[in-house]
Parts: structure tokens; sequence; C-alpha cells
């Protein structure tokens, strides 16, 4: 009952969404249809997050992450193994999840060493979402991207790596800034890890990338992950976050509701139909105001400019928080709740959105 109670406490973004739903179901006059969620998509999240969470349990990122803080010597240095740690982890277990395993390290280093906090918590979510558009299966919105268009793997690093190469850059100068003042010495943490359960950490990696980048059926690749954990640890299964799952599919179902309205599909293809850097700047903008997953759904509806949307998208992710749900996470996991650390968090991601978007517009010409 207590788990039950939880979960509807904690689930506020699912329920939002949700009344959306209902809302927007009353306001069209229409009934969500299942023929509009993405399944391989909730398939390759489900997969992922499974495997993410036994990862968690067995200490893998928490041992990941103490080695490399283990080399700092200054608040730069823990700024920059930090913001590179979250880019890393965010490629391969999504920017949430790197999210949720690095800004609870950043906060009790924090509050050992009593360094700055607003620019390396914002450069820690800004990496996670930058560094997560690398891989098809760093964020939700390449998984579907990738699902949509059928893509293959070297098309896909095409577009992908040109944008990790400019982020990478441009959060090195920015970690430039943090002062160089030497640190304390911090206390350690042992994490042991056990031979069988890494083992079995590998085999379970193995078997999501390869669902995911096709390589073999997803269906079966997120059977065999299931029935492998519930062997292990069949407690892991209960852990994940089904309200995320269920969130991905109110957004599919609402997108599937606003694309079958007459009056929108005019707007959006009038605009989608001025050129690339319209549908760049639409994808931009949608991010901001409904998130850059539903941008993805509604816009991948009316428009075959893969690069634009990819684009718009994935440097969307940056500015609002609720631009990315990383960025709701980061501010969620830090406990912020004071204007000046939000308006400082908006501050520099703004920055980075400009820039970066702009940047990005030399490589769509």
């Amino acid at each position: 009952m207590n788990t039950i109670t939880k979960f509807f406490r904690e689930q506020k973004i699912l329920w939002l969404i949700m009344l959306i739903l209902i809302c927007t179901s009353i306001a069209c006059h229409a009934l969500p249809k299942t023929a509009d969620i993405n399944w391989e998509t909730i398939f390759s999240l489900f997969s992922l997050m499974l495997v993410t969470q036994y990862l968690i349990k067995i200490n893998v990122l928490d041992y990941l992450s103490q080695k490399i803080i283990d080399l700092a010597n200054t608040h730069r240095q823990v700024t920059q193994l930090l913001v590179l740690l979250a880019s890393f982890l965010a490629m391969f277990l999504t920017n949430d999840v790197a999210i949720l395993s690095l800004v609870p390290l950043f906060l009790a280093i924090h509050h050992q060493i009593r360094g700055p906090f607003i620019l390396p918590l914002s450069l820690i979510t800004i990496s996670a979402n930058l560094g997560s558009a690398l891989t098809p299966f760093g964020n939700p919105q390449n998984l579907y991207l990738y699902n949509h268009y059928h893509l293959t793997l070297s098309n896909f690093f095409k577009l992908s790596l040109p944008l990790a190469l400019i982020s990478l850059m441009l959060l090195v100068v920015a970690t430039m800034t943090i002062p160089k003042t030497s640190l304390p010495k911090l206390a350690q943490t042992k994490h042991a890890l056990q031979p069988i359960q890494l083992t079995a950490a590998i085999i379970l990696l193995a078997l999501a990338f390869a669902g995911v980048l096709h390589f073999i059926q997803l269906t079966i690749s997120t059977i065999a992950i299931f029935v492998i954990i519930f062997l292990v640890d069949c407690s892991t299964i209960g852990q994940i976050d089904y309200g995320t799952l269920l969130t991905f599919i109110g957004f599919f179902l609402i997108v599937g509701i606003l694309g079958r309205q007459v009056i929108i599909i005019k707007i959006i293809t009038h605009f989608l139909h001025q050129g690339t850097q319209i549908t760049y700047w639409t994808g931009i903008m949608l991010s901001q105001v409904i998130s850059n997953v539903p941008a993805t759904l509604l816009i991948a509806n009316f428009s075959t400019n893969i690069a634009a949307i990819f684009f718009g998208v994935n440097v969307g992710g940056l500015g609002t928080p609720i631009a990315s749900f990383a960025n709701l996470l980061a501010l969620k996991q830090a406990q912020v709740h004071d204007w000046k650390t939000v308006t400082g968090f908006l501050f520099v991601n703004f920055s980075f959105l400009i820039v970066l978007a702009l940047l990005t517009l030399i490589i769509l010409k």
C-alpha cells in the first residue's frame, strides 16, 4: 500500500500528462488510439531501464563514478570529470540515468568541499542532454527518430557526431571558468563488484544494445533481458520507474490526437514546408514549451527532414526546465527551490542554447 501511495505522490508529471490527454481528447472530440503508440520506442526504453536499474543495484555506476572522482585535485577538475562522466553515461544509459546517478554524487562532494554550485550543476545537466544526443539509445527522441525513419547506425552518427564534438568543445571552455582551488581530502566509499553480477551486467548491456540497434529482434532482446533479470534478481523488475513508460505512452496518445486535427496539420505543415531552417527552429521552440520528446513525435508526423528535426529537438533540450526531462530531474535531485539557483540554472542553459543553436546552423547549411 505504501508503494502505491508513493507512486501516486511522486508521479506528478504522469498525472499532468494524463490530464492533458483527457482535456485534449475532450477538446478535439477524439479518443486515443493504441496505434499511435510507437511500441519499438517503449520496448527499447523498458529494456534499457531494466538494465540500468540492475547496474545501479550492483553499484557499477557508483564504482565508476568514485574511481573517476578519485583523480580530481581541484574544483575545476571535479566539475570537468563529472561533466565528462555525465556525457559518457548519457551516451549509453540515457540522459535521465546520468542525472539520477551523478547529481547525488555531485551533491555529496559539494557538501564536503563547498565549491561552486549553480554552474557545475548546470554543466552536468547540459552535458547529460548533449552527450545523450550522440547515440540512438541516449535519449527517447533519438530512439524514436532512429526507429521512425529506419536509420542505419552510420547515417545516425553522421548527424550526431558533429553536434557531439561542438558540444564537447563548448562544455570544456565553460568548465575553464571554474576556480582551480585545491580540494580537501574526500571521503572514500568502497563499492565491491561481484564477478558474477558484472558478467550478467555485460550480457544484459549487449542484449539491450543489440535489440535497440536491430542486430536482433527487439521483442526477443527485451524478453531475454526480462527473463535474465527475473532469474538473477527479480526485485529489480519492481524498482524501475513505470511512471516514465506510462508518461511516454501518454505523449504518443496526445500527439496522435493532435496530429489528426485538420487545423493543426495545416499550421505545422505550413511551417515545416518553409525549409530546413524553419523546421530546425520549430523543433527548438516547440521543445521549450512541450519538451523535446513530444515535440519530436509531433514534428516527425509532418516532415521527413531528419537532420533539421534531429538538431532542433536535441539542441532544444537546453533552455527551460521542461525542455528536457533531464532538466527537471536535475532540479528535483538537487532540491532546488530558491529563485537565485533556478535563475542561474536558466541563464547557463539559455546561454548554451543560443550559442549552440547558432553554431549548429552551420552544419545544416
